[in-house]
């Protein structure tokens, strides 16, 4: 019996020793495959945190209005990165404010003038007159098209007295500025259909106003630009986007070779406008 048990002992001593290596063996087969699903999920939650924490678009780069310029030749780029600004708040990784703004130049006022013409066959006499409007638009207003996103898919009403958020100027002069009018730009209007052609597809998201503030005729007063650069702001309880222009001069000079230009940079002339016909439709 005594031989018996230490044999039977003996037996199960290195079955048991056979079954922990072989599990050992197991566990470190298992290992690997432990290892590669914890990687996969770790990925899968930062790619999740990834999303959480993006809006439905890239709204921290300086092209944040529309993606990217459709038209990619250097001469198109360079216009609108001079007259094109961005800015962001965020809040707890949560866009609260998103602005976007083109000023309305004077190169930019003449392309658009000259896009109508193409596009909708305007005569000299509608050509005339589109253009009289727009160059009169630039001697007494510095106006902007404005795109504004909240982070919701609320409308936001900037052209209303309770809307939470305000748009101010700081010019030249370094004088703050209230505008001197607000209004939506409608997505069906020559405007929009224009900025479009321009930009990659102009969201949902975005509200478009044009916002327009008092300018001084400095060129036909013989004054020069002031010493600051030129601000938009748009401000709330949230936080604040200032969009800054470096170059004052940008809102008072005529585009070189303009005939009939004054001494500051304006156009001299009735209408303040350029001739219509000087430039084939």
């Amino acid at each position: 019996m005594g031989k018996a048990t230490a044999i039977f002992s003996h037996k199960m001593g290195r079955n048991s020793t056979g079954t922990s290596a072989s599990g050992a063996r197991d566990g470190a087969r298992r290992r690997p495959g432990r290892r590669r699903a914890a990687a996969a999920l770790a990925l899968l939650l930062a790619l999740l945190l990834a999303v959480g924490c993006s809006t439905a678009r890239r709204r921290g780069e300086p092209d944040s209005l529309a993606g990217s310029l459709r038209q990619r030749d250097p001469a198109t780029t360079a216009f609108f990165a001079e007259v094109y600004r961005s800015g962001s708040v965020y809040v707890d990784f949560r866009p609260v404010l998103v602005a976007d703004a083109v000023f309305e130049d004077r190169r930019y006022r003449e392309l658009f003038v000259q896009a109508l013409s193409e596009r909708l066959l305007l005569d000299a006499a509608q050509r005339g007159a589109v253009a009289a409007e727009q160059a009169r638009g630039f001697s007494t207003r510095m106006e902007f098209l404005l795109f504004v996103y909240d982070g919701t898919n609320r409308p936001v009403r900037l052209n209303r007295p309770d809307s939470p958020w305000k748009v101010a100027l700081r010019d030249d002069d370094g004088q703050l500025l209230q505008p001197a009018a607000v209004e939506p730009v409608k997505p069906d209007s020559p405007t929009y259909r224009f900025l479009e052609t321009h930009f990659d597809g102009l969201d949902r998201w975005s509200r478009p106003f044009r916002v327009a503030f008092p300018k001084l005729p400095k060129g036909r007063l013989g004054q020069p630009p002031g010493p600051h650069p030129v601000q938009l702001i748009v401000t709330g309880l949230s936080g604040t986007v200032t969009m800054t222009w470096a170059d004052a001069g940008l809102f008072y000079r005529t585009p070189a070779g303009e005939a009939g230009r004054s001494a500051g940079g304006e156009v001299n002339g009735p209408a303040g406008g350029p001739d219509p016909d000087s430039r084939a439709p």
